[in-house]
């Protein structure tokens, strides 16, 4: 696991300052067949959680957990970066701006970024509420620029468990989330599904075996879907035709967790991930 599975970058238990999500980095890799990694490169320092789409204007759209030490506003935030050339250079991370968030709600965080038929981009996102020991839930906003959204009036999912960190994405006339349970390394997850992506309907869940969880983001890949996850050996990826039954892909994909995958236009996936531990790992700033 990359990143602690609750609302704050504290440390897990048994988890040192030093290991804090604000120590990592987000990597990217071109895998040519969707699973060979070949060599992976920086892309966003000091982020996490990262969720990559490409809209309807070809435009390439990032969203991640941002934790930049030179902007205290911006630490802990969600954060988008834009590609207009096919993912060769990006826009400097842009804070974004919530309106509407209700004042019981803790700061948006776990970003997982859609776009809409007519165009608007949706996040869907983790929060909980504060002082009332309620357990985390997905939120969800909308936006017509992907950096200013106002938020969506109640709870897009929330299990009586609790859940954390969406994946959704649209497949076979349906929008489809799965995110992670409170049990770590299980190898299942939850699964809903929703026609309009505000109203989901809880399924049985999902299922991929001990060592892996459902942390990471699915895509749409040759008619079926391929979900890219966290494990114990790194990020695993499996595919399926109804988002119910799973077949694992031979192997691991990269040394690394939270991954997130995007098909360019020129045919190849791009595959963004948070990386290891950085040399220079330290404790939060003040």
């Amino acid at each position: 696991q990359t990143k602690p599975p609750g609302p704050a970058p504290t440390p897990r238990p048994g988890q040192n300052d030093l290991d804090g999500p604000w120590n990592r980095d987000l990597r990217v890799a071109f895998p040519s067949d969707g699973l060979s990694m070949g060599q992976a490169s920086s892309f966003i320092e000091r982020a996490g959680v990262p969720c990559v789409i490409r809209d309807s204007g070809e435009r390439l759209v990032a969203v991640f957990q941002w934790f930049p030490f030179d902007d205290a506003a911006a630490f802990d935030r969600v954060a988008v970066a834009f590609s207009t050339d096919g993912g060769t250079n990006w826009s400097k991370p842009v804070r974004m701006s919530f309106s509407g968030l209700p004042s019981n709600l803790m700061r948006p965080f776990d970003p997982t970024v859609v776009q809409l038929g007519d165009g608007r981009y949706r996040l869907y996102f983790t929060s909980n509420e504060q002082g009332g020991g309620g357990r985390p839930a997905i939120y969800s906003a909308i936006s017509n620029d992907a950096v200013n959204y106002t938020f969506e009036a109640g709870a897009r999912f929330a299990p009586a468990g609790g859940t954390v960190d969406a994946a959704a994405v649209w497949f076979g006339e349906k929008w489809h989330l799965f995110s992670h349970t409170a049990q770590a390394g299980t190898g299942k997850g939850y699964h809903a599904v929703s026609a309009d992506g505000l109203l989901f309907e809880e399924l049985a869940q999902v299922d991929v075996g001990s060592g892996r969880q459902w942390i990471g983001n699915a895509v749409v890949t040759g008619g079926v879907l391929r979900y890219y996850g966290s494990g114990r050996d790194g990020s695993w990826s499996a595919t399926s035709a109804d988002g119910a039954a799973w077949t694992l892909d031979n192997g691991s994909r990269a040394n690394g967790g939270d991954p997130s995958g995007v098909w360019l236009a020129d045919g190849r996936l791009m595959l963004v991930f948070v990386g290891e531990l950085r040399s220079d790992a330290g404790p939060r700033p003040n």
